[in-house]
């Protein structure tokens, strides 16, 4: 059974083989039979993004019938009807999957729809006493084990994406005493070893544990109404740290949502109204500004990319803050385009400075 790669890794190997070759280290009938082990699965991509594409009309179509004739149903008719159109969903993804994979996907996505749409739906016609981001932690806890026997990424993503939902929304709407938000410590590690034991260490999955971790944190301080700045400072830190000290099997990711994550924070704590509460709140930002302008002095030379577009967007920044009061309008927005065209010429050049580096 051949082992299936990405394309980019294909061509690697390809490259490699073909390198090996002209070496003289192994013969042209070697490259092609270790070549023959793998098979690229990039090309397939227009068909899958096809298969998608239609299972999310079809569930919405259902859907829409359904919520369309809703009011003449009644809710032990519309319970079994969500159900019986999920788990013929998840039958029909079951039995295509050995012969047409993709296709089968594409069922278990309208099954997973499904579900999450019934989720809302049931709430509504039980008249279920609870709030809406409930609903967002039922559909990420009910798609996390489909995620995990398919191995698909797209759908932990979605888990991920809708725990970061319920860690906002859940936090606001906190009832003390209850458990509510902290379902979250359970469920964070868990998306971390699923990552590492049955997804092969996919970047995607590792920045939406990572954001999801931050947003809990970021949330856990404001529920103990914790200073603006110190919440902010708190993940401005966790930024530096992924992205100054990277995480070895995941050093682009890590160094790219570290940067983003310290970058915004960054930007933020440089704006006063941050500091309003703190004693010398009038020269914090200025202090911090400084600060965070080394750090930036010191990625960038290190040849730090998106050191690059942070100093950008602080400079940009001050140039809004300084002159929008007082400069002519359309004065104020030629220069700005122009110093957005200069900052893009200026990535785009240390880009391949950089590529044209690692190449050599």
């Amino acid at each position: 059974m051949k082992r299936k790669i990405n394309r980019k890794e294909y061509d690697f190997l390809r490259q490699e083989f073909s390198f090996l070759q002209r070496q003289g280290k192994i013969d042209e009938a070697g490259a092609n039979e270790m070549l023959a082990l793998y098979e690229p699965k990039g090309g397939a991509n227009f068909i899958r993004i096809l298969l998608v594409f239609g299972a999310v009309l079809v569930g919405v179509g259902i859907l829409s019938f359904i919520a369309g004739n809703w009011a003449g149903l009644t809710p032990f008719f519309k319970f079994g009807l969500i159900v019986a159109g999920m788990l013929v969903s998840y039958f029909a993804g079951y039995k295509l999957e050995d012969d047409y994979e993709r296709t089968s996907r594409s069922m278990y996505y309208i099954g997973a729809a499904i579900f999450g749409a019934g989720i809302f739906l049931i709430g509504q016609s039980f008249h279920l006493q609870h709030t809406v981001y409930t609903d967002f932690l039922l559909w990420a806890v009910g798609i996390l084990p489909l995620a995990y026997y398919l191995k698909d990424q797209l759908l932990a993503v979605f888990a991920g994406a809708f725990l970061i939902i319920y860690s906002f929304s859940a936090f606001s709407a906190y009832d003390p005493g209850s458990f509510g938000p902290y379902w979250l410590v359970l469920l964070i590690p868990v998306l971390f070893w699923m990552n590492e034991t049955r997804f092969d260490r996919k970047g995607s999955l590792f920045v939406m544990n990572v954001l999801l971790s931050t947003s809990f944190i970021g949330n856990i301080l404001e529920l103990f109404h914790a200073e603006e700045w110190i919440s902010a400072a708190v993940i401005f830190v966790i930024g530096v740290l992924l992205a100054v000290f990277p995480i070895k099997h995941f050093h682009t990711e890590s160094v790219w949502t570290g940067s983003v994550i310290f970058g915004i924070t960054g930007i933020m704590l440089t704006f006063p109204f941050i500091w309003d509460n703190l004693r010398f709140g009038d020269s914090a930002p200025h202090i911090f500004a400084v600060l965070f302008v080394i750090l930036l002095i010191y990625l960038l030379r290190k040849d730090s990319l998106p050191a690059i577009l942070i100093t950008c967007a602080l400079i940009y920044r001050y140039y809004t803050d300084i002159t929008y009061d007082f400069m002519p309008k359309s004065l104020f927005f030629i220069i700005g385009g122009l110093l957005l065209i200069g900052f893009g010429f200026w990535f785009e050049k240390s880009r391949r400075e950089t590529v044209k580096r690692h190449e050599e």
